[in-house]
């Protein structure tokens, strides 16, 4: 008895343990950065997030690498090794990382290895001890651990080492641990067989005793440490203590082989808090869950239903809601809040569960009762508040079929239940009585298998969409009735929607009918079918709608089976058009199921292969699968509906998902950087001509003109929800518009790009968050070759200037050079000729004689020309004045008469008036003409009249005469003559 007893409980405490360890797979996603994904190696002995939000992994073997969510990184530098034990960040933003050969520094702005400056030659010693640990305390100072002594490392303001500390201490483990548990720069270690407190006096390290309660962990491996409320917690090789100083109580928890609830191991290796406080702790055998209400352990392991990659947990991490584990030989596992808060029904033995088979129809009334129809499972009702189901089947009710497929409540508290194979039933929501409705056998051929309903509270009808044909059913007269001619030719009616125009809009096979219900003439209504691609009628591809919903601000949305969701847009002038969102924009699949708003204006989309939410504001879809914690991924017809409480309940394959709401945890924590530059498909590092810092928190990128293209990626951070969110750039100076980019993408490629300063945007919005996008900025400079650039023209300027005078003055040398050639040439002939000195010197004395002559000729003749041009030039202007006075008054005197008597074509006396006057030559004339005019007007010279006067100045029409002085003087001939 005794042992059956034992073996009760061992079974219990394991249904327990196993029911407790699936909450981290209930409550997270579970993926994985391991070979697959990059990671160098599969041992993870370090998992670290530095303050630019990177994530780091240390590896076993395969070195250290910097993770951004979407690929790895290494950093620029000669590791110590490959064999990682432990990384911390000190306060310069500088990465200390021990090796087993060593410990090296890391330079978070540039990536690459750095030496302290200052650095006294016993740390430049120590830095190439083999080394296990490092650490930083909560003053900033940091803690190196060698296989023979513990170092503390004490830092200026300008973060050079200002003073070295050392403790020699004994040991033979594999590890020291080393935790400032207690916050205040004196850190708990094992070491010398025990655990102990390390503190500084007078420029010393020195060892202090925490409690004598510890002394019975004397030769043990400590592990790992970590204060959790007022409580102290240990991990080592035998098991885990908790110390509780206030009641001088520690309490020990082992690993037993009868009986759940214990320790899943006795060694232990790690510890952390979930972000509810509860406690975790890595084993050889998984990961162990504390429950403080039990005071027991349920355990995730490779044992578990959604298994554990690998058992042997080596470090645990927990930042911004996320966890991530650290094993042997399963690289890391990332644990996701996950991002809906959902339960599932699914069909079990319990005689309360939901029917077996998908979901096909779904009704909320508005107390929460819940109405759910299956394929041939029955009707199934839920009370608010329960979680059983009552069966409304064939066999026990007056139900026509077990296969439902649309519920459709009226105002007068009945549930109209369309079957699949069993025409049309009644439910009175009040008595929960089932009633077949009797039609003809006619009518019951054409409704016997049901795809839509709506009720029409205007016409007090019911509409049947089947599957052969669109009826109304006269509740009335419970007749049937064709309400539109062919009516009976539209096949494979499923889902419909009344909007608030008072329009019904049904699925078909061939599209969707709009029927206008207003327009009822007797007993027919007009109707359209839209029968192709709404978004391009023009292709003669069938459409196949068959969800609606109508969102709060009265856009409607339809899902169509195969080509993504749209929605109706009716512009100023009643136009209408349809835009469509596909798998391109983000959502999860394109054959739509079902349509829901929920009560933050977000619309849930079920599909063949997903659920998508969809955020109409940012424009957004947020994807989950099975892998959220969906019962199944794929989605049934009718399989969507909400009640008033905001409850969203969504019909699967696998059964029913009832989603009370989004996780609040899952939230955009991330911080959106830069992650890695490419030019002409070459990886770029910090410290190289085009960057001076690490990408991430770089200000410029310099490129060349001869840099043929160049990709830059980007990150938002937020591990786990990389596509819960969407990117956007623009390359100010070049393409100033914002460009979404595709679900998935994160990076974007420039071809050659012009010579020029740029300002690169990408901006991030999260569907998980309402702040505003995240937006960052690099400026991108390209510059020219050195002989397109400002300073090499400059000086091609110059040498062209100079050239050009070296040429003028060699053609100045050279025709004076001529010159005196043409002088002496004819001396030198008579020098050459006579052999009479003095009859040789009168010769070359009359030569130069007349060359002088020569000379002043020409020279009188340029004179005696320019006085005979200035004699015979006269202004233009005087000669177009005295043209003008001998020739106004005659009528026949025009522009071609003018340039005639000027002697020039009429373009060049045009083009010399509009010089001189502003104006052309028929205007000119004209105007000379009016001027006349006034004067005569003006001195009243024989008191001649308009007419005599017009005449005068050469006007044949008194009346042109009018108008144009009128224009040109503001008033009247006649009005001016009498003022």
């Amino acid at each position: 008895m005794r042992r059956i007893t034992i073996l009760l409980l061992s079974l219990w405490w394991t249904i327990v343990s196993t029911a407790h360890g699936a909450m981290l797979t209930e409550r997270y996603n579970v993926s994985y950065i391991d070979l697959k994904n990059g990671l160098p190696h599969n041992n993870v002995s370090a998992v670290f997030v530095d303050s630019n939000g990177f994530l780091w992994v240390g590896t076993y073997g395969g070195g250290l690498v910097r993770y951004d969510g979407y690929g790895m990184m290494m950093p620029v530098m000669w590791l110590k090794s490959n064999s990682c034990k432990g990384i911390a960040e000190d306060r310069f933003k500088r990465l200390w990382v021990a090796f087993d050969e060593g410990t090296n520094i890391i330079n978070l702005n540039t990536m690459m290895g750095i030496t302290p400056e200052s650095l006294p030659d016993s740390v430049r010693t120590l830095l190439r001890e083999p080394s296990t640990k490092a650490f930083c305390d909560a003053l900033g100072r940091i803690w190196l651990v060698t296989y023979s002594s513990v170092n503390l490392l004490t830092f200026d303001e300008q973060g050079h080492i200002s003073k070295v500390s050392a403790y020699r201490y004994q040991g033979n483990t594999p590890d020291v641990c080393i935790r400032d548990v207690e916050g205040n720069g004196k850190p708990w270690i094992g070491i010398d067989g025990g655990l102990y407190r390390l503190v500084e006096k007078n420029g010393s390290l020195m060892r202090e005793e925490i409690s004598p309660l510890f002394r019975s962990l004397n030769g043990l491996y400590i592990t790992d440490m970590l204060k959790r409320g007022n409580v102290f917690w240990i991990t080592t090789n035998h098991g885990l203590y908790r110390y509780d100083p206030y009641q001088h109580k520690l309490d020990h928890y082992v690993h037993t082989a009868i009986g759940g609830g214990t320790l899943s191991h006795e060694f232990l290796s790690a510890l952390a808090l979930m972000p509810d406080n509860t406690l975790l702790v890595g084993s050889l055998s998984g990961v162990n869950v504390y429950d403080d209400a039990t005071d027991r352990f349920s355990v995730w392991n490779s044992a578990s239903p959604h298994p554990l990659q690998s058992d042997f947990v080596h470090c645990l991490l927990v930042d911004k809601g996320l966890i991530w584990i650290g094993t042997e030989s399963g690289g890391v596992a990332k644990l996701v809040p996950r991002q809906l808060l959902l339960q599932n029904y699914v069909h079990t033995t319990s005689p309360t569960s939901i029917s077996p088979n998908p979901v096909n129809a779904m009704y909320v009334e508005p107390d929460g009762t819940l109405w759910v129809g299956t394929v041939e499972g029955g009707l199934n009702m839920k009370k608010q508040g329960q979680t059983g189901f009552v069966h409304i089947t064939k066999g026990n009710s007056a139900l026509s079929h077990n296969s439902v497929s649309v519920l459709e409540a009226d105002d007068k508290g009945r549930l109209w239940t369309g079957t699949w194979g069993g025409g049309l039933n009644m439910v009175d929501l009040a008595t929960g009585a089932v009633h077949r409705m009797e039609m003809t056998a006619e009518e019951a051929r054409l409704t016997n298998f049901i795809g839509a309903l709506a009720y029409d509270a205007r016409n007090n009808g019911l509409w049947i969409g089947s599957n052969d044909g669109i009826f109304l059913y006269d509740l009335k007269t419970r007749q049937l009735v064709e309400p539109f001619e062919g009516c009976g030719l539209i096949r494979g009616c499923i889902g419909s929607v009344i909007d608030r125009d008072g329009v019904l809009w049904m699925g078909c096979m061939r599209g969707v009918c709009a029927i206008d219900l207003k327009s009822k003439k007797g007993a027919q209504f007009s109707f359209r079918n839209l029968m192709y691609r709404l978004n391009d009628p023009d292709s003669h591809i069938y459409e196949k709608i068959s969800s609606f919903c109508e969102s709060s601000d009265g856009t409607l949305w339809l899902g169509s089976n195969g080509y993504g969701i749209y929605h109706r847009i009716v512009g100023k002038d009643g136009k209408e058009s349809f835009e469509v969102l596909t798998q391109e924009d983000g959502l999860v699949n394109n054959a739509v199921k079902g349509i829901v708003e929920d009560q933050n204006g977000k619309l849930w989309i079920t599909t063949l292969n997903g659920l998508s939410v969809y955020d109409p504001h940012i424009k957004t879809f947020t994807n989950y699968s099975q892998a959220d914690g969906l019962a199944s991924s794929q989605f049934y017809w009718n399989s969507a509906a909400i009640a008033k409480s905001g409850m969203i309940y969504l019909g699967s394959e696998a059964g029913l998902i009832e989603v009370t709401s989004e996780n609040p945890e899952a939230t955009y924590q991330g911080h959106l950087v830069f992650t890695h530059l490419m030019v002409d498909n070459q990886d770029i590092q910090a410290g190289s001509s085009y960057l001076d810092e690490d990408i991430s928190i770089a200000k410029v990128i310099t490129l060349s003109e001869g840099n043929r293209s160049f990709s830059i990626d980007f990150a938002a951070l937020n591990y786990g929800y990389e596509t819960q969110g969407s990117f956007s750039y623009r390359m100010k100076g070049f393409d100033n518009e914002w460009t979404l980019l595709k679900p998935g993408q994160h990076s974007v490629r420039y071809s050659v790009l012009p010579v020029g300063n740029y300002s690169f945007e990408v901006k991030y919005e999260s569907s998980l968050s309402s702040v505003e996008e995240e937006t960052i900025t690099i400026d991108i400079v390209v510059k020219p070759h050195f002989w397109n650039s400002w300073w090499f023209r400059l000086l091609l300027a110059f040498l062209f200037i100079g050239l050009i005078v070296y040429i003028y003055n060699r053609w100045v040398t050279e025709l004076k050079r001529r010159e005196a050639e043409q002088l002496l040439s004819p001396i030198r002939k008579v020098l050459e000729e006579s052999s009479n000195p003095k009859h040789l010197q009168q010769r070359i004395s009359n030569i130069l004689d007349n060359q002088e002559r020569y000379q002043k000729s020409v020279t009188k003749s340029m004179e005696a020309d320019k006085e005979e041009v200035l004699r015979n030039t006269r202004p233009m202007m005087e000669r177009v004045m005295e043209i003008l006075e001998q020739n106004y008054t005659d009528s026949e005197f025009g522009v071609q008469e003018f340039c005639d008597a000027l002697g020039m074509s009429r373009s060049v006396v045009s083009k010399h008036l509009n010089v001189e006057v502003g104006l052309p030559a028929g205007q000119f004339i004209r105007n000379y003409r009016l001027n006349m005019a006034k004067e005569m007007l003006s001195s009243k010279t024989g008191n001649r009249n308009i007419t005599e006067i017009a005449y005068a100045v050469g006007f044949n029409d008194p009346k042109y005469f009018t108008r144009c002085f009128t224009k040109m003087f503001g008033v009247s001939p006649s009005t001016y003559n009498d003022n």
